[in-house]
C-alpha cells in the first residue's frame, strides 16, 4: 500500500492480464489516471501483473487473487477496500479523460436516487431476457433512468450502496449478467440507475464480444464463453423468476429523470395557469370502449401499415391513445413488442387487467428517452392535443432514426362534425396536418382516406405515414420506395 490520496474519489480496476488485444491495458490506464485525482484498487487476478505492478506508485491500495475471482467478486473486494464517496469502477482495457470522471460524480451527487451512473447501459425486457434499448456511446443528449449499467465503466455512491446492504452476486461468476442483476437490486430498493451523457473515455470490448468458444480461467477452471452464458442466465431466470413479470408489469419503464427547467421570458403566472389549463383539458378524457368499427379499421390496416414499414418482429411498438387495447391485443397475439399509454384511468385499468403494458401519461409530454420505438402508432389521438406542433415533436423524439409514425384523425366538416367533439381542440384540414408533419422533420409523407359506414352516414378518416430520417441512408432512394403511400380505404 502506497501513500492513499484523499478519499473524495476511489477507482477500481479489477486485472487479469495485460489486455493483448486492445490497444489500451492496465499500464496505459494507470498512466491516465496520474492526472486525475483519487485513490487507485487494483485487484490483481493473476501472478503475472501482481508481480509487475503491485509496487506502481500510482496504486494506491490492491488485493491479489492467485486465481481469477471472476468479476462480481472482485468488484465487491474493490468496493470494500474503497474510501472515497464516489467509486469508480473500470475495465484495463480502456482510455479515460479528467471531464468523464468529473461530470459523472456531477451526475452521481445530483440525479434523483442516483446510485450507479455510466456511459453506456440498457433498458431490458425482462420477459424475453434481452436488450430493449442500449445505449451506445454518445447515444443519449442526457440522463436516461435505465435497469442496467455496462460494467467496464460506472460509478457508485458507495454511501446509499452500503446502506441499502447491496453487493454483486458472486454465483454471476466469473462474468455474464452480473449488470442485469444489480439492476433488479437497485430498483428493489428504490433507488436508480442513469445513463448519462459522458464522451471523455474510449473503450475495446474484450470477453462479451468474443466467440462461444473463448476459453476463461476461473478459479484454476477452465471454462467456455458460452457454457457461462448459459448457466448464469438460468440461474438469473430462478432467482428472480418470482418478481420478473411484476417487475416488468408495475415498474414504469425508466423515464428520463424530470430536470427543472428555467422558463426564459415567460412570467411564472402564466406558467401556472398553463399548468391549470393542461390539468383541466386532461380531466376532460373519456374512456375509450371498444367498438367494432375501430376493430374492424385497426385488425385491416395494423398489420399492412407493419409490413409496408418493414417492421421487425422484435421491434419496439408505442401506442399513443391506447383505449382499451384492440391494437396492443393484435400485436401481442402477432408477436410483438408493444407498450401503450393514456390518460384514462378506465382504459388503464382495462388494459392492465388484460396483462398490456400500459402507463398513465399525456402523449404531448412522454418520459420515455429519446429513440426507444421503431414505430409510433397513433389512431384518433392527436385531435385531443391543444397544441399538435408540439405533440408531433414528442413523436419525433421517441422514434429511432429512419422508424415510422402512423397518424389517423377524423377530417372536419363531415356529417360527424368531429371538430364539435367536447375534446376534439385539433380537428384540422389536410393542408395544415401536412404542413406540421413536414416542419416537425419527418419524411416520405404518404396519406390514404379510410371510409366507414356510420348511422349519420359514411365517415372518413386521414391516415398519414411519415418517416424519422434514417442516419447516413439514402433518402432519395427511400423516398422512391415509399412512394406508392399506405393502404387504401378500410
Amino acid at each position: 500500500m502506497n501513500n492513499i490520496q484523499p478519499a473524495g474519489r476511489s477507482f477500481v480496476i479489477p486485472v487479469l492480464d495485460f489486455s493483448p488485444n486492445s490497444p489500451y491495458n492496465i499500464k496505459t490506464l494507470l498512466e491516465d489516471l496520474e492526472n486525475i485525482p483519487g485513490e487507485v484498487i487494483c485487484i490483481f487476478n493473476s501472478r503475472e501483473v501482481y508481480e509487475a505492478l503491485s509496487t506502481n506508485p500510482r496504486i494506491d491500495k490492491y488485493c491479489y487473487n492467485h486465481l481469477n475471482a471472476g468479476v462480481s467478486r472482485s468488484w465487491n473486494i474493490g468496493l470494500n477496500l474503497a474510501e472515497g464517496k464516489a467509486v469508480f469502477i473500470l475495465n484495463a482495457d480502456m482510455q479515460i479523460g479528467l471531464s468523464a470522471v468529473e461530470q459523472m460524480e456531477n451526475y452521481l451527487s445530483t440525479l434523483d436516487q442516483a446510485v450507479m451512473v455510466g456511459p453506456q447501459g440498457a433498458l431490458v425486457d425482462f420477459q424475453q431476457l434481452r436488450d430493449l434499448n442500449y445505449f451506445e456511446k454518445g447515444k443519449v443528449a442526457q440522463p436516461v433512468r435505465c435497469h442496467a449499467i455496462s460494467g467496464f465503466f460506472f460509478a457508485v455512491h458507495l454511501e446509499r450502496f452500503l446502506a441499502h446492504k447491496m453487493s454483486f452476486d458472486v454465483q454471476f461468476s466469473p462474468c455474464f449478467f452480473e449488470e442485469w442483476d444489480m439492476g433488479l437490486q437497485i430498483l428493489q430498493a428504490g433507488l436508480a440507475c442513469y445513463v448519462v451523457p459522458v464522451r471523455d473515455y474510449e473503450h475495446h470490448w474484450g470477453i462479451s464480444s468474443s466467440n462461444g468458444n473463448q476459453k476463461i480461467n476461473y478459479f484454476g477452471r477452465e471454462m467456455l464463453r458460452d457454457q457461462i452464458l448459459i448457466k448464469n442466465r438460468e440461474y438469473f431466470k430462478k432467482k428472480w423468476h418470482p418478481i420478473l413479470s411484476s417487475i416488468q408489469k408495475t415498474t414504469p419503464l425508466p423515464f428520463r429523470p424530470k430536470i427543472n427547467n428555467t422558463f426564459r421570458d415567460i412570467p411564472v403566472e402564466g406558467l401556472r395557469r398553463f399548468v391549470e389549463f393542461v390539468n383541466k383539458v386532461q380531466n376532460q378524457s373519456y374512456a375509450e370502449a371498444l367498438s367494432l368499427t375501430h376493430n374492424q379499421v385497426t385488425e385491416t390496416v395494423l398489420p399492412q401499415v407493419l409490413s409496408r414499414c418493414d417492421i421487425p418482429s422484435d421491434g419496439m411498438i408505442l401506442d399513443v391513445g391506447c383505449g382499451q387495447g384492440p391494437a396492443l391485443g393484435w400485436l401481442r397475439e402477432n408477436g410483438y413488442r408493444a407498450i401503450g399509454v393514456t390518460i384514462n384511468e378506465e382504459d388503464l385499468e382495462v388494459c392492465r387487467s388484460k396483462g398490456f403494458e400500459v402507463y398513465s401519461m399525456d402523449q404531448s409530454f412522454l418520459e420515455f428517452p429519446d429513440e426507444a420505438f421503431d414505430l409510433l402508432w397513433v389512431r384518433h389521438c392527436i385531435e385531443h392535443s391543444i397544441f399538435p406542433f408540439y405533440t408531433l415533436s414528442e413523436f419525433y423524439r421517441v422514434l429511432k432514426a429512419g422508424a415510422y409514425l402512423y397518424l389517423e384523425m377524423p377530417i372536419p366538416d363531415t356529417r360527424c362534425q368531429h371538430e364539435g367533439n367536447g375534446n376534439h381542440y385539433s380537428v384540422l384540414t389536410n393542408g395544415m396536418w401536412m404542413s406540421l408533419i413536414q416542419r416537425t422533420g419527418f419524411i416520405n409523407i404518404t396519406r390514404a382516406d379510410i371510409t366507414v359506414p356510420l348511422p349519420l352516414g359514411t365517415d372518413t378518416y386521414w391516415a398519414f405515414i411519415s418517416q424519422k430520417p434514417p442516419l447516413g441512408a439514402d433518402i432519395q432512394r427511400l423516398s422512391k420506395s415509399l412512394q406508392e403511400g399506405i393502404p387504401g380505404n378500410a
